[in-house]
């Protein structure tokens, strides 16, 4: 079983030499993972490389089988502490039909992403992002529109293409998903360069997890023609909640164990973020924690949760590069 990242050891504050020596750490397991090749692989598969030759930055969907863990949170405050890490993010809230991560940043946008699906002009993605608060830019979902969390999979499929219209101007793609099992979860994490799956202690998110990564892995829920030539995606787990180091130790070796166990899939954990008061505090403020509380214990946990992320999936900062740059000059 492996495990890229673990939690924070709570012996080595704020000491630099102790950083140092889990970044080279990192490093490490990173350099292994690619030359075994056995980060999120089913045994005795041959899958591509993290970001495929097409893109040329890569794209990440955030899932969750249970709803009510903090997936938006999450997915809301990565890219905030992606953004503090020199990488330009863009969020992509595809919660079809019930979208809310402008709410938990305080805004209120005028277009959101139905406009890309209904309309006759057809603006492109990168029209319909917005500056958000932290830093990061965010494409706002559709919220009480049922058709569009029922969208066809010629729609699915033309939403993703559109994915294209982001790749100049960010260093990331990060699409915030549905909750479940659904064809719109599935579509959009089979599509993406890595998925995250956000799961807390409880024992329902860790079953209701579990079977999402089942349909994932296995392709359960389609014809045995489409089964057949099913390639599982690059998964990692996130656990959200968790009251220390190891309690998420615990959850993940739970899920590691019966993923390898029963699906032949070896998955990996990406960080864990600890339960905070002031996550709460924040969500009723509608104000991300990474912008009112980043050095609180959920805070922290981010950071290095992006930085292992940034480190996995070869985050370069380009775009934040050319955008200071282009800044620099216009001030001249």
């Amino acid at each position: 079983m492996s495990q890229i990242v673990s939690a924070t050891n709570p012996n080595t504050g704020g000491d630099a030499s102790a950083q140092d020596d889990q970044a080279s750490r990192l490093r490490q397991l990173v350099s292994r993972f690619e030359r075994e090749d056995c980060v999120g692989e089913t045994k005795n598969s041959n899958q591509s490389k993290m970001v495929p030759p097409q893109r040329r930055i890569p794209v990440i969907a955030i899932a969750s089988g249970k709803g009510g863990v903090g997936k938006t949170t999450t997915s809301v405050n990565l890219s905030i502490a992606l953004a503090r890490q020199n990488r330009r993010a863009c969020l992509l809230d595809a919660d079809l039909g019930l979208a809310n991560a402008d709410v938990l940043c305080g805004l209120m946008p005028k277009a959101r992403l139905e406009s890309a699906i209904d309309s006759d002009e057809t603006p492109s993605l990168e029209d319909l992002a917005i500056d958000a608060p932290g830093g990061f830019r965010l494409i706002p979902g559709s919220v009480g529109i049922g058709r569009v969390g029922e969208l066809d999979q010629h729609e699915r499929a033309t939403l993703l293409h559109r994915l294209e219209d982001l790749q100049a101007g960010n260093d990331v793609v990060l699409i915030d998903t549905s909750a479940g099992l659904g064809d719109s979860v599935t579509t959009f994490v089979q599509a993406a360069d890595l998925g995250l799956i956000v799961v807390t202690p409880e024992p329902t998110s860790v079953a209701d997890a579990y079977a999402l990564i089942k349909v994932l892995i296995m392709g359960t829920d389609r014809p045995d023609s489409v089964r057949s030539n099913h390639t599982p995606p690059k998964l990692a787990l996130i656990v959200n909640q968790a009251s220390n180091e190891k309690e998420a130790n615990q959850v993940y070796n739970r899920m590691a164990g019966v993923c390898d166990r029963f699906l032949g899939y070896q998955i990996p954990m990406l960080g864990y973020i600890r339960s905070d008061k002031r996550v709460v505090k924040a969500v009723k403020a509608r104000s991300p924690y990474m912008i009112e509380t980043p050095k609180s214990p959920a805070g922290k946990d981010m950071t290095k949760l992006a930085a292992a992320l940034t480190e996995w999936a070869g985050i370069e900062g380009r775009a934040m590069a050319a955008a200071s740059k282009q800044r620099f000059f216009a001030r001249r």
